[in-house]
């Protein structure tokens, strides 16, 4: 136990799983949120609990960190995959509700990718630091759990993306049944910058790197603010 927890330790000066891409401005919404799919590795899954109350309860939500991928380090679909187990408590709640959502966090970045300094505006400690500062973005991406066909090329590629970026994953027990699906994305809600959350139309998520790629165009004046609080929220308290 001992040399398994110094070896956990060990793994905060590994090198990031993926070269991280600049983050997007704040009014480019739709190539934020794919950015966080694409940059970050991990996230809270919530389903409809199967274990919570009972039949005359109200629908009661669970929450269960998981490890995600939406493809290769050279190939971002903006598709989240997930890897787990019907033995696991997120995996058997979506046999009796296949609705999910999974929700990411910027202030996850320095656990992602140890050796990049932490998004002042996450931290805590500074000024103004704090995951729930409207500047550390927040992202939820909502729709169906889709399980993979075991034999497609699209799981052959998706378990080669989780070996790549998630390398413990090869040695996981093999008697447990592991499979892979994916969120079916309905809805996406963003918060990255101070004025509330915006709503993403998925066509438009999906759309970031084509031709069709469009994101609202804002104001000089909305532009000198943004960078004015950006500055105010990455100081730190002397």
């Amino acid at each position: 136990m001992v040399v398994l927890c110094l070896n956990s330790i060990s793994f905060s000066t590994a090198d990031c799983a993926c070269e991280l891409e600049e983050r997007p401005d704040a009014t480019e919404k739709a190539k934020t949120a794919r950015w966080m799919v694409h940059s970050l590795d991990w996230g809270v899954v919530s389903t409809i609990s199967t274990r919570l109350g009972d039949e005359n309860s109200p629908a009661i939500p669970f929450g269960n960190p998981y490890s995600f991928v939406d493809g290769p380090c050279d190939k971002a679909t903006g598709i989240p995959y997930l890897y787990g187990s019907y033995m696991d408590q997120s995996f058997a709640d979506t046999k009796s509700n296949e609705m999910i959502s999974l929700s990411l966090s910027e202030s996850a970045l320095s656990s992602v990718c140890p050796n990049n300094e932490a998004l002042e505006s996450c931290m805590l400690g500074t000024e103004f630091g704090d995951p729930e500062n409207p500047m550390c973005a927040r992202l939820t991406l909502t729709g169906k759990f889709v399980p993979l066909d075991d034999d497609s090329e699209e799981h052959k590629m998706v378990e080669a993306a989780f070996f790549e970026r998630h390398p413990s994953m090869k040695s996981w027990p093999k008697g447990h049944g592991w499979v892979i699906g994916k969120i079916d994305i309905q809805d996406i809600w963003l918060i990255d910058f101070f004025g509330g959350a915006t709503v993403l139309d998925p066509k438009d998520y999906f759309a970031v790197g084509s031709d069709e790629s469009v994101d609202s165009d804002e104001t000089a004046e909305y532009e000198m603010e943004n960078e004015y609080l950006r500055k105010k929220s990455s100081a730190v308290t002397p």
